[in-house]
């Protein structure tokens, strides 16, 4: 076989791509092995087995990841009978987990796939995150599963970005009062807006411990008493006008606030 190519067979009941990553880490141990990867993807029943059988060569590898054990099984019996050697990477994993757990698998095809669009999803929820943080991007208000509003310090970007690591798209706006609201903020469905409010004295020490972290000394307007008093009023203001859910952060972790508005959306929304 010295210098030919060697075909290596991808019979997956779902996109294939998990074989195809196992066997770069494989094949790269390889350099001087030339190599053709064949890929069959969304294969369920014996038939079209049958038709893919027909054009392996006999100098392969079949690598099947099949979850019905029955379509497994019937590739490696037509394999044995060829001659050609199989390399079970899926049905290898379910044998070592159903003996240890001494539970069976579900083997339903198709659930690598969901798992591959649930990650997707929440890269492209992360990333909608950060394009609308801090209100930088109005447009993106009306795009959003929730949005959350809150004068600064009540932890509306890292909760953003928690939700977010949950598949929701969610967008923030700092309230000063001395800043205009957007106007897409009144066009947004009151019930996925979030406004989170705190106590003023935890609110003053946040601060406080903020702007030493920055090396800023002495008083300041941003954790100045009466100044927390005042946004603090104009964002209940703000709430009330908008006719929004409110959530006191004052004792939650960072967690709990996410946990608490996954809650709230999930009663208004189900799983939409």
């Amino acid at each position: 076989m010295m210098g030919e190519t060697l075909t290596i067979v991808i019979i997956s009941d779902s996109t294939g791509e998990t074989a195809d990553a196992y066997l770069k880490s494989v094949t790269t141990q390889f350099p001087d092995l030339p190599i053709r990867v064949v890929r069959h993807p969304e294969v369920r029943n014996m038939e079209q087995v049958d038709e893919i059988f027909l054009t392996i060569p006999s100098y392969s590898i079949i690598v099947p990841t099949m979850a019905d054990k029955e379509i497994s099984d019937y590739i490696c019996k037509l394999a044995d009978e060829n001659h050609i050697e199989v390399l079970s990477i899926l049905e290898y994993g379910l044998d070592v987990f159903e003996k240890v757990t001494d539970k069976k698998a579900v083997r339903k095809p198709g659930l690598i796939r969901t798992l591959s669009q649930e990650y997707f999803s929440m890269i492209e929820a992360i990333e909608f995150a950060i394009q609308y943080d801090d209100g930088k991007d109005p447009r993106g208000f009306l795009k959003s599963d929730i949005v959350l509003l809150g004068v600064s310090r009540t932890s509306k970007t890292p909760t953003t970005m928690i939700l977010a690591t949950k598949n929701y798209k969610v967008s923030n706006l700092p309230l000063v009062p001395e800043s205009r609201m957007p106007r897409e903020i009144f066009e947004v469905d009151p019930d996925r807006i979030i406004g989170l409010i705190i106590d003023p004295e935890k609110l003053v020490d946040i601060r406080a411990d903020r702007s030493k972290e920055l090396g800023l000394i002495g008083d300041s307007i941003y954790y100045n008493d009466a100044r927390i008093n005042r946004e603090l009023e104009y964002a209940k203001e703000v709430y009330k006008d908008l006719d929004c859910k409110v959530i006191d952060v004052t004792n939650n972790t960072i967690e709990q606030t996410a946990t608490d508005i996954i809650e709230y959306y999930k009663a208004k929304f189900g799983d939409e």
